[in-house]
């Protein structure tokens, strides 16, 4: 691993575990027993480290929710939609607890977040619109309001994880976090689901977390 790499996944490591404000480039260079000078070859600040670091969070982002091209979308991957973004977004915790602050620096940053954001929207009334045809979703009340809706689940989905921080003293995460992150974001749209296909999704998030109970995510 050359430099450059190791200089963002320390980053990621000291942003994640302390905040970016607290965090210098100097304090980075020193975790990775670099010089501040060979650090600043490679990124002139911590606003250009960042900006290195968001398309893996926005293709962490796209991973969580990738939809087949065809056949029906099962209960099982919806589960597993929003319990992968959940803890997409564990692992690069830093951007989401600090994102008002990090976007009003960086006007680059900025925009590319707000097209990961419409994308993500975008996804959830493609999920939507699927469902539906599957008849597993009725929207005929609520057609006009499937972004809205689309919305809802993704303020949900990235806010999770900044809630579960701030109520508890050590901010570890555990596999029933990520369980109860993606059943409140179930709640976004299981009115509108068929009463079976909510309780096969729940089904599957239960069950993902009875199969890794007891481990510890906190150190990711």
């Amino acid at each position: 691993m050359g430099n450059r790499e190791r200089i963002i996944e320390a980053s990621l490591e000291l942003f994640n575990a302390h905040g970016v404000r607290s965090v210098t480039t100097n304090r980075i260079a020193a975790h990775i027993s670099i010089s501040s000078g060979n650090l600043y070859y490679h990124f002139g600040n911590k606003e250009e480290i960042i900006r290195e670091i968001f398309p893996r969070i926005a293709e962490a982002a796209r991973s969580a929710i990738r939809l087949p091209e065809e056949g029906e979308i099962t209960a099982a991957q919806v589960g597993r939609y929003h319990l992968a973004g959940i803890r997409s977004l564990w692992e690069y915790r830093f951007f989401f607890r600090d994102l008002t602050e990090l976007l009003s620096r960086d006007p680059t940053l900025a925009e590319d977040y707000r097209e990961l954001q419409g994308w993500l929207i975008g996804r959830f009334v493609s999920l939507f619109r699927r469902l539906v045809s599957q008849g597993q979703m009725n929207l005929r009340n609520f057609g006009g309001e499937i972004e809205r809706i689309a919305t809802i689940a993704v303020i949900l989905w990235t806010s999770w994880v900044n809630f579960v921080v701030a109520s508890r003293p050590q901010p570890h995460l555990q596999p029933d976090d990520l369980a109860e992150g993606a059943l409140h974001g179930l709640l976004a749209f299981a009115p509108y689901l068929t009463e079976q296909f909510v309780e096969e999704v729940r089904a599957a998030i239960r069950s993902w977390a009875t199969l890794h109970d007891g481990a510890d995510l906190a150190a990711k």
